[in-house]
C-alpha cells in the first residue's frame, strides 16, 4: 500500500514540475520538481511512509471507536480553529502589530514653535561643537561662518538652525 502511495505521489509531483517547466520555459522548475519527487521515494526507503500510513490508519480507527459527543465536537472545532488561526498568522505580513494611524497635521503656534526650537537647540549646539572640535579623518575642522541670516532680521537661534540646514544641503 505504501509503495503505491509513494509511486503515485512521485508521479504527480513530476507531472506538476513538467507542466511548470513547459509553462515557464525554465529548467529551475524541473530541478525543483525532481527534488520534491525524490522526497517521497526517500521517505519510503527509510520506512517513514509505512509509519505515516499506519498512523493514518490508527487515527481512522480511533475516530471509529470514539463516541461523538458534544465535548468531542467542541474539541475538534477548537483544534481546527486553532490550526486555521495559526496558518492565517503565518501568512500575515510582518510588521507592526497594528496599522499606523495617520498623523494629524497641527499648525504650530508661535509659542510652541519657539519652545520646540529651544528644546532642540542644546542638542544641535552640542553636535556642532563636537564637529568643530573633532575633525573627521582627512577633513579640516569646520570653520565658523559669517551669519548673513542675522541681517535678514532672524533670531540667533533661527540663524544657527538655518546655517546647519544649509551646511547639510537641506536648504
Amino acid at each position: 500500500m505504501s509503495l503505491i502511495i509513494t509511486v503515485g505521489l512521485a508521479i504527480v509531483i513530476l507531472a506538476i514540475a513538467a507542466g511548470l517547466m513547459a509553462r515557464n520555459r525554465s529548467i529551475r522548475a524541473l530541478v525543483i520538481g525532481l527534488g520534491l519527487a525524490a522526497i517521497p521515494v526517500g521517505l519510503y526507503l527509510t520506512g517513514v511512509t509505512d509509519l505515516t500510513v499506519n498512523g493514518i490508519r490508527s487515527l481512522v480507527d480511533w475516530f471509529q471507536r470514539t463516541a461523538f459527543t458534544t465535548a468531542v465536537a467542541w474539541g475538534l472545532g477548537l483544534a481546527i480553529g486553532g490550526i486555521v488561526l495559526f496558518v492565517i498568522g503565518i501568512l500575515l505580513p510582518k510588521g507592526k502589530g497594528r496599522a499606523a494611524a495617520p498623523q494629524e497635521q497641527v499648525a504650530p503656534t508661535a509659542g510652541s514653535d519657539r519652545l520646540a526650537q529651544k528644546k532642540a537647540q542644546p542638542s544641535l549646539a552640542g553636535k556642532q561643537a563636537e564637529q568643530q572640535t573633532t575633525p573627521a579623518a582627512g577633513r579640516p575642522a569646520a570653520q565658523p561662518q559669517a551669519k548673513p541670516a542675522q541681517q535678514k532680521g532672524l533670531d540667533p537661534e533661527d540663524a544657527e538652525i538655518e546655517a546647519l540646514l544649509k551646511k547639510r544641503g537641506i536648504m
